[in-house]
């Protein structure tokens, strides 16, 4: 940063004890009015002003300047640096003031949002804000929320740019976000502002085909209503899977993790939590804080749906997050059943299989989804789409479950193979075993050379066997399919 120096005589600036130094007439054309400026007086006394004409161009000294150092009358030494910025302090409660010459400059009005740089004590922040605006009498007033953790602290800030909210060939995003107040920061990442929520920043280029399995996940596990985001992970791939979605949908993430155990051991409890913690850390890479392991007691003894390990829960404390989530959501199921997708609907169901899916215990090889009314009254929805059999079934007022037919699985099993329980290996592994058993499986890979009449008429009238006991194409892929997926390692 280029340095101008001279000498000059401190003078008398007002009559509240601030001082005025005037710039020698062979300097004055290097400032302009309003030029923010860094002062170093005597090589010891330093602090920032601006370039004013009193009488004659020059700049203001602070009053405690003058007091502390005696500067009125005397002949010093200056060095002057124009700031790339403006200097100024966070307020109590994280706000700061944008001078008003800055504010025209870039044309700011109520609720823009800004890209601010500041630089306190040589540590460089940039962060994005909206605009509060105020007009008081005669005065115009520019302020927005910087950071309530930088209080009472001083530094030079930049206003970079003002975000534009002009989305090129979006129109997917466009839909989403049209009810949000948005900047845009760049090709990759958009932020968004509702109301007087605490702002999220997301990937502009998030493809809603690809994310369909996770947010069926998002749908069977996820926290879709109050204030927090959340999502509950029961094994360590499905918490790998969920924390790398989120990331890649929300660019500025806030996950607050913590871990739901059941202790039916009644073991010691430090020594349990320093296990679940090192064992998530060790296998997601995420430190959970020590009282943020939740243990439940219980005295039933061993069940088979208790998690060895706990559960992972990770939530955010900001309900745009979950807003937003719910957008996407919605896009989804709009998008399938608008355009009949039958790939898209099967994806969005293994998702929702991977959290709310489990393996009838009878052995057969079925697949039941547990919900409350609302929600499978969403699934059924799009299960007609997958053109899947199904039955749905009530054990109440607003709990059931929607059944699909171990058939229906084995005839659709090329699609299946790579998407059912995915990130949950034990469910996989069950559904493998017990699949394995049923008189279908059997019969198509030759274990069984009788079966049922009533599966022989369902296997010709699928096109699986040709009417006179033989295999057909299709039938020769899915037995091909199937063989590979029951014999997979995954």
């Amino acid at each position: 940063m280029k340095t101008t120096i001279f000498k000059s005589i401190v003078k008398k600036g007002n009559n509240k004890g601030v001082g005025f130094i005037s710039i020698p007439p062979e300097k004055k054309g290097l400032f302009s009015i309003d030029d923010r400026i860094r002062i170093i007086a005597d090589s010891k006394i330093e602090f920032f002003s601006k370039i004013k004409f009193y009488g004659t161009l020059g700049f203001y000294v602070p009053y405690k300047a003058m007091i502390e150092n005696k500067l009125l009358g005397k002949n010093i030494n200056i060095k002057v640096e124009k700031v790339d910025g403006f200097f100024t302090s966070v307020g109590n409660d994280g706000r700061i003031y944008i001078p008003q010459n800055i504010a025209k400059e870039h044309s700011l009005h109520k609720r823009d949002i800004i890209e601010i740089e500041s630089n306190i004590n040589n540590e460089r922040i940039i962060k994005y804000c909206l605009v509060n605006f105020r007009q008081r009498k005669n005065t115009k007033e520019y302020a927005c929320m910087f950071d309530i953790k930088k209080s009472k602290r001083e530094g030079i800030f930049k206003l970079n740019k003002k975000l534009t909210n002009t989305l090129e060939n979006q129109s997917f995003l466009k839909e989403i976000i049209k009810e949000f107040n948005f900047g845009v920061i760049s090709n990759e990442r958009v932020i968004l502002y509702h109301g007087n929520r605490m702002p999220i920043i997301i990937d502009s280029n998030t493809d809603i085909n690809k994310i369909a399995y996770y947010l069926g996940c998002y749908f069977a596990d996820g926290t879709k209503r109050g204030n927090d985001w959340g999502i509950c992970a029961s094994t360590f791939e499905q918490g790998n899977f969920y924390i790398k979605n989120h990331n890649s949908i929300i660019k500025d993430p806030r996950i607050s993790p913590s871990i739901s155990y059941t202790d039916i051991n009644n073991e010691q409890k430090e020594f349990l939590r320093n296990k679940l913690i090192f064992k998530w850390k060790d296998l997601v890479n995420i430190k959970v804080e020590e009282k943020r392991v939740r243990i439940h007691n219980s005295d039933k003894g061993y069940s088979f749906t208790i998690n060895p390990f706990g559960s992972l829960v990770l939530k955010e404390h900001r309900q745009l997050t979950q807003i937003y989530y719910n957008k996407l959501l919605n896009r989804l199921l709009n998008k399938i059943k608008k355009e009949d997708d039958k790939k898209l609907a099967i994806d969005f169901l293994c998702g929702v299989m991977e959290g709310d899916g489990s393996v009838s215990a009878k052995k057969r090889g079925h697949i039941i989804i547990t919900s409350n009314a609302q929600e499978l009254d969403i699934l059924e929805q799009i299960v007609k789409i997958t053109n899947l059999n199904y039955k749905r079934y009530m054990e109440g007022k607003n709990k059931g479950y929607i059944r699909f037919w171990t058939l229906d699985i084995i005839r659709n099993i090329e699609i299946f193979k790579d998407k059912l329980f995915k990130y949950y290996p034990k469910r996989r592994r069950i559904l493998k075993e017990r699949l394995a058993q049923t008189g279908c499986s059997r019969f198509l890979l030759g274990k069984s050379k009788k079966t049922s009449n009533w599966l022989i008429g369902q296997l010709n009238e699928r096109g699986i066997l040709d009417g006179k006991g033989n295999l057909t194409e299709l039938g020769k892929k899915i037995q091909k399919d199937l063989k590979e997926f029951l014999l997979s390692k995954d």
